[in-house]
């Protein structure tokens, strides 16, 4: 038994974004929309569910759930309607013979490579030698280019022009007789299959999918997988054939130049349509790169499994055993979530976390029957029921009133299986409010009560993200549910308005810079889920209805055109220090000061260890993109490798920063009565003496303050540079910010939560001096003089430093304001 298991379980609570990993091959080798970051699954499983506890994902999916509960120890249930997750789950755990697995997929393209069709069809004649054809690239019903590769060529790729624009025209193809079973059976009646895709794939059945010669060869590869009598073997070349059929079908497009994979088709957006340009790729060079040869492939994926997995784990099939095997680390089956307790006793679960469907937006099993078309061939459990799908099937309120039915029956069957202790974290995106209240609200009937949301980047965009504004694409909300407790849902249009309006404000003022409206809205929406306040038909107009009350002159705010970016218009205050409690720099200068600082701490660090410090320190409406970080990140470091290393400039000038810091502590411990505090960020830093900037300080924190200041002002004074406090009666004496590169306007900001009356000096290199005196910036002069700013030099500091006997009034004397002589 593990130390862990040892210890009483105590759940920690995660309320910030994380950072998503790169995924390993295990989990990118077969295609499934919205597959989740597995490391942030993994963290939430950690944190709400106690070792050797079970862990329930009725939408399983992918089955990341299921994988990195046994990774940390604990068991899992995943169910999904879709049969492609008992699927995947059979394959990803199976055993692999590598040399019987390659043996078999080259056996399999020694037959193809024979074949009269293929010959005829993905090979030619090019200067003088046989030369593969990669893919065919078409124009509406002709192909323009082709990619071609010959035996001398290597691994070089040619892209050529077509010498026949009708060479492989599909009305030539339809001679080609196909002597071994292919699906024939009809496209299902759903809303993802439009009229104009069944004429413009030339069909309504499956078969129609791909085109005759690649039907033809794919039938072929199909039959000669069947005829391998070893059932893993079998299943694991039926793997490599599942990732063939989506990228050998007419849906196929090829990549823009800007993604630099010429040669490289894509299914892209997760629905049925055919799109002009299309590219026809070789199924024989798609089965071998699905199978053995690309990072993605059968052979790496089962490799990775190797290391990824417990060596001992054991799975259970429920639709086999017909019944939950308690031995087992994985109990898996396709299980409609409205037959859970057939399975799953009540109170049971420790923990669930799960992507439910996003109303209609993506119909997982309509898309899924590109493959479940072939694999039904098998056995009849990959039919799958259709009907029981939550999805919105057809137009009106009937359709979604079946949809609300399904989705609330299914939160009840989650309630009932969950411990009355236990979480519940569920994923949600969506870009209408409808949908979003039709979700809240079967929650909320359900007996949840939404306890936290944080807004969640993805390093990879999933099928949620396709419609949403800029600054939320990318996204999902991670919604955290509890059982059994009051909460207070409301629909009052008084409440709400003033719910907005506040919030609105609290989310600027933060900010304390002009913000664009979708970050507004970003901040707002985890706010108003767990108020009980997505209500209205549409939350943007609702919002912008309401928010759009308080806009003018003699209002609270001011709405300017945003033309740099497609967030929306920006949004600021008409009378900032009304509603500017606690000032703080502008939310940029902080994202930059912040990089800077880990930049100073750790010298070379990763991205996502940036993002991860960042998110944690900005949640939700003040959550920075990855955008400006990395531009920040180019400002003050070089790229080697995967990590960011400071720039020795910019090293240079933190290593003055500091010093000029320890200096003016040094200082103020020869003046007697002063209590010397560092800021926060800055206490870490090393020195030239080999001490850290907190070794010259006398205090770390400045809850001697307690008396005069709240919580949160406290909380922004810690972040100035240098504080120095009487130590008679604990009021501060004056603080000192220096700004080495950093911008002067925002310098001011946070030293505006104390007394005007406190000196405040702005310490700066001497070759700064003329830059801060050429300032005319109106706003920022009044501000300088108004809260009672100075400016020393770094001369100033040395001079100083030299005194033996220093006071605050020489310091006084030296230190300029903006309407002096300079």
């Amino acid at each position: 038994m593990s130390s862990e298991q040892n210890e009483p379980f105590q759940i920690t609570h995660i309320n910030y974004p994380l950072v998503e990993d790169s995924r390993p091959p295990f989990y990118t080798a077969m295609k499934y929309w919205g597959k989740k970051p597995h490391n942030i699954w993994s963290n939430y499983i950690k944190n709400y569910c106690p070792p050797g506890g079970l862990v329930l994902d009725p939408f399983a999916g992918s089955a990341v759930a299921a994988f990195e509960a046994v990774r940390q120890g604990r068991k899992s249930i995943a169910f999904d309607l879709n049969p492609l997750t008992s699927f995947m789950i059979d394959v990803l755990s199976s055993k692999i013979d590598e040399d019987k697995f390659i043996y078999a997929v080259k056996a399999i393209e020694g037959k193809i490579i024979a074949d009269p069709i293929y010959i005829s069809n993905w090979t030619k004649s090019y200067e003088g030698e046989q030369a593969t054809i990669y893919n065919y690239r078409w124009l509406g019903k002709e192909i323009d280019k082709l990619a071609i590769k010959t035996p001398s060529g290597k691994s070089k790729l040619i892209l050529c022009d077509s010498e026949d624009k009708q060479l492989a025209h599909e009305a030539k193809m339809q001679a080609i007789e196909i002597p071994y079973w292919y699906p024939r059976d009809a496209f299902p009646k759903s809303p993802a299959i439009k009229h104009k895709f069944i004429a413009d794939v030339g069909g309504d059945s499956f078969e129609y999918l791909w085109t005759r010669r690649n039907l033809y060869l794919l039938a072929k590869i199909f039959y000669e997988i069947n005829l391998i009598d070893e059932e893993p073997l079998r299943m694991q070349l039926l793997s490599g054939f599942i990732q063939t059929l989506h990228l050998t079908c007419k849906m196929v497009i090829y990549r823009a130049p800007s993604a630099n994979r010429d040669f490289s088709g894509s299914w892209g957006r997760a629905d049925f349509l055919i799109r002009r340009k299309q590219m026809e790729q070789n199924p024989l060079i798609i089965f071998n790169r699905s199978c053995i040869s690309k990072k993605q492939s059968v052979l790496s994926s089962l490799r990775s499994a190797n290391g990824y997995l417990p060596k001992d784990l054991k799975i259970s099939n429920v639709n086999k055993a017909k019944k939950i095997k308690r031995g087992a680390d994985i109990n898996y089956g396709t299980v409609d979530i409205a037959d859970l307790a057939d399975f799953i006793e009540e109170k049971s679960i420790d923990f669930v976390i799960t992507d439910p469907p996003y109303a209609g937006l993506v119909r997982y099993l309509d898309l899924s029957l590109v493959w479940l078309a072939w694999l039904q061939k098998l056995d009849k459990k990959y039919i799958p029921d259709l009907n029981a799908e939550i999805t919105i099937n057809s137009k009106g309120e009937g359709g979604r009133r079946d949809y609300q039915r399904k989705m609330e029956n299914a939160f009840k069957q989650i309630h009932r299986v969950l411990k009355d202790d236990g979480y519940l974290v569920i994923t949600f995106h969506h870009q209408k409010t409808i949908e979003w209240n039709t979700f809240i609200n079967s929650v909320r009937r359900a007996g949840f009560k939404v306890d936290k949301v944080s807004h969640q980047y993805n390093k990879r965009s999933g099928e949620s993200n396709v419609s949403n504004p800029y600054g939320t694409s990318g996204a999902d909300f991670y919604i955290r549910c509890a059982k059994h407790r009051e909460v207070d849902f409301t629909d009052n249009k008084s409440g709400l308005r003033h719910f907005v309006k506040q919030r609105a404000i609290e989310i600027v003022a933060a900010r304390n810079e002009r913000t664009p409206y979708t970050y507004i809205v970003q901040g707002l929406i985890p706010e108003m889920i767990q108020a009980g306040y997505i209500q209205p038909e549409d939350y943007h107009e609702e919002i912008s209805k309401i928010l759009s009350e308080f806009v003018g002159p003699d209002k609270i705010f001011v709405v300017e055109t945003n033309t740099d970016n497609k967030a929306g218009d920006y949004w600021w205050f008409v009378n900032p220090r009304e509603n500017i409690k606690y000032p703080d720099r502008p939310l940029n200068d902080r994202i930059e000061e912040t990089v800077l600082s880990i930049l100073r701490r750790k010298i070379s660090v990763k991205f996502d260890d940036v993002l991860g410090e960042l998110y944690q320190t900005y949640p939700n409406g003040l959550l920075p993109h990855q955008k400006s970080v990395k531009s920040v990140l180019e400002r003050y470091a070089s790229q080697s490798m995967s990590k960011w290393k400071i720039k020795n400039e910019v090293l240079w000038s933190v290593r003055y920063h500091t010093e000029t810091i320890k200096k003016l502590a040094t200082i103020g411990k020869k003046i007697s009565n002063v209590v010397i505090f560092i800021g926060k960020r800055e206490q870490s830093e090393a020195c030239s003496d080999g001490k850290r900037l907190n070794d010259h300080a006398d205090i770390t924190t400045l809850s001697i303050l307690n008396n005069k200041y709240n919580t949160e002002k406290i909380r922004r004074v810690e972040m100035i540079d240098l504080v120095w406090i009487s130590e008679r009666n604990h009021s501060i004496c004056c603080v000192f910010e220096v700004e080495n590169t950093t911008d002067f306007t925002s310098a001011i900001q946070r030293a505006s939560n104390i007394e005007v009356d406190i000196p405040k000096f702005m310490v700066i290199p001497n070759d700064r001096e003329n830059e801060l005196r050429s300032i005319n910036d109106d706003m920022f002069i009044s501000q300088f003089s108004y809260y009672n700013w100075r400016y020393i030099t770094y001369d100033d500091v040395d001079r100083i430093f030299l005194n033996p006997h220093p006071s605050i009034e020489s310091l006084l004397e030296r230190g300029k304001s903006l309407n002096a002589e300079a």
